[in-house]
């Protein structure tokens, strides 16, 4: 994750910490070299390496650090449960501190977790697939005999990695029981018929700032992921009214600052299948020639001045 960190005002910052991910990571980068043409320097920080106190003090390493303005998030990390509740609870508490975190704390656990999102969609009247998630394999074997064709997920990825396209029953039924032997939640999707692309759309606010198709990578048989890191295609696509919508209306829905939304074109229109909290914009960015990176530090700037 990565803090942005004023003084006085937005104009200026003043040290550096150490950096979460590897800060050669195209996003990571991306976004440090925005912060840097407005005059911001960058503080990167590991949650891990945060401590805090009540009242609100909070200390990264041996430096107090609460005089920060803003945050943007990109990662919590991996850690037992008590280290992801705290760390979540840690971007509450900066939040109570009145430091503004981007994306807010309860939006990115819940966009993160993909069956938290789906059912939030459903509520608001967003289109997503019918899914099965629980604990009990009896009854997703039931679920995928009523269903037929289904993906099996990871409930929190992305990428599509760990994800499982099984059209044979029996696949199918082994994917899931190994799963359900390694004591994770089955999360058991319908496969929705589309075109052979799906679309991601890009908001921040209350905009669409960019949108694209990606295609099925044509060189890997069998393949039924579209995304461009796996071989996929991205090509630059302008949203009609009821994509336009559907992508805003996901947003305001989970209350994100900025995501990828990954929309299916279904015979019945429109259907959501995930919302980012996180999102990459590589290829967005180079079939849009989009400056992503400066639009989203745009956005924290508004946010931190409020």
């Amino acid at each position: 994750m990565a803090f942005y960190s004023p003084q006085s005002n937005l104009e200026s910052c003043t040290s550096g910490y150490r950096f979460f991910e590897n800060v050669n990571n195209w996003v990571t980068r991306n976004l440090i070299d925005a912060m840097e043409k407005r005059n911001h320097k960058v503080r990167p920080i590991r949650l891990s390496d945060v401590g805090s106190e009540i009242p609100n003090r909070f200390i990264h390493l041996d430096e107090d650090i609460s005089d920060m303005h803003g945050i943007i998030v990109r990662t919590i990390g991996f850690g037992t449960g008590d280290q992801i509740t705290y760390r979540i609870s840690l971007l509450e508490h900066f939040e109570d501190a009145g430091i503004y975190v981007m994306n807010p704390a309860y939006s990115f656990r819940r966009a993160k977790d993909k069956y938290a999102t789906l059912t939030a969609l459903q509520k608001a009247g967003i289109r997503v697939p019918r899914t099965y998630i629980g604990e009990n394999l009896e009854a997703a074997i039931a679920f995928v005999e009523e269903v037929g064709d289904v993906i099996v997920k990871p409930m929190i990825g992305a990428r599509g990695m760990g994800a499982v396209h099984a059209e044979m029953p029996a696949l199918t039924y082994r994917a899931m029981k190994f799963i359900h032997q390694l004591g994770q939640v089955l999360y058991v999707q319908e496969m929705i018929p589309k075109p052979d692309r799906d679309i991601r759309a890009f908001v921040i606010g209350d905009e669409v700032v960019g949108a694209m198709y990606r295609y099925l990578p044509k060189d890997i048989e069998g393949e039924w992921r579209t995304n461009v890191h796996g071989g996929g295609r991205a090509e630059m696509v302008d949203l009609d009214d009821e994509y336009y919508e559907c992508a805003i209306r996901t947003a305001e829905t989970l209350k994100l600052d900025y995501t990828g939304i990954d929309i299916l074109e279904s015979p019945d229109g429109p259907c959501v299948i995930e919302a980012n909290a996180s999102p990459s914009w590589s290829a967005l960015s180079r079939v849009t020639g989009i400056d992503i990176a400066g639009m989203i530090i745009d956005k924290l700037e508004e946010k931190a001045r409020k």
